[in-house]
């Protein structure tokens, strides 16, 4: 029992968390990769709906794995004492916790600026070198500025409150699924708004 806590407790190597997270990206893009070719190819409808698909779903990984390690390299540059985690499962995006009792405000500050730079970072690269001349590669765009759109607009509020004063645990805490309904519907109105000006 003891030897099974331990070993759910143990820190996973960064190089390992980095490495499942890397192939995890390549996969996914390589993926879109595939559908996108296979329009170009052949001109198929079918073909076209599948790539436009697929950039959806692998834009939303892509910027969420890169909003993750953006949140934990702020973490690190500022010093802010973090334990790194496997997710679970696929769809968890948390790769680490974060010290609430034993980090500052500012450190705190600095993990949430690195998401927002993880996140549009990735954004603008694929933007500026991707040409955007199929709908599957617009829907790739539009679904990584999405998830921009989604996680600024949650994180936004948080930091007005942590900046006036409030303790950034106690933000957290009251956090509601409404909050996150909303900053969907926000990110979602988004991507769609910049994939018909797109395609």
């Amino acid at each position: 029992m003891a030897e099974a806590q331990q070993k759910a407790d143990k820190e996973p190597s960064l190089f390992s968390l980095l490495s499942r997270d890397t192939m995890i990206v390549f996969a996914a893009l390589t993926l879109w990769a595939a559908s996108d070719a296979w329009f170009q190819v052949t001109g198929l409808f079918a073909a076209e709906l599948l790539s436009a698909a697929d950039g959806i779903f692998v834009g939303y990984i892509v910027a969420a794995i890169f909003h993750e390690w953006g949140h934990y390299l702020g973490a690190r540059v500022s010093g802010a004492q973090t334990k790194r985690t496997l997710p679970k499962s696929l769809t968890n995006l948390f790769r680490f916790s974060f010290d609430f009792n034993n980090n500052s405000s500012r450190q705190f500050h600095s993990m949430s600026f690195g998401g927002w730079i993880g996140h549009w970072g990735i954004l603008v690269l694929i933007f500026i070198t991707l040409p955007l001349d199929t709908l599957g590669r617009a829907a790739l765009v539009s679904s990584l500025f999405g998830f921009a759109i989604f996680a600024t607009f949650i994180e936004t509020g948080i930091l007005r409150k942590t900046f006036g004063g409030a303790e950034p645990a106690a933000v957290l805490g009251e956090l509601s699924t409404r909050n996150f309904r909303q900053a969907g519907a926000m990110g979602t109105l988004s991507g769609a708004l910049m994939l018909a000006s797109l395609a």
